[in-house]
């Protein structure tokens, strides 16, 4: 397997991570719409501290949101990995 066969598949996984967890976010927020109360609370006191470390602004998104950025600082890291040991 070439290395550009291996290039191609992270960066199709890649896109296919994101499209579902994209995917997967969208139907989170959609069900969480009909459950609002009209009573706010702020949640993010009651949060736990890995939570808080996520995202401040849109706490629906979850963990997915930090594992985005941590794969696309991985892909980032491959490709210069790539770059660097081209001969």
């Amino acid at each position: 397997m070439g290395g550009y066969n291996l290039v191609a598949g992270f960066l199709i996984f890649f896109f296919v991570f994101i499209y579902f967890v994209w995917f997967g976010t969208s139907l989170k927020i959609e069900n969480n719409k009909d459950k609002e109360d009209n009573i706010k609370i702020n949640p993010y006191d009651k949060l736990p501290m890995h939570r808080k470390l996520i995202d401040k602004k849109n706490k629906k998104i979850g963990i997915f949101d930090l594992g985005n950025h941590i794969l696309i600082v991985g892909i980032i890291l491959l490709a210069i990995f790539i770059a660097l040991n081209v001969d």
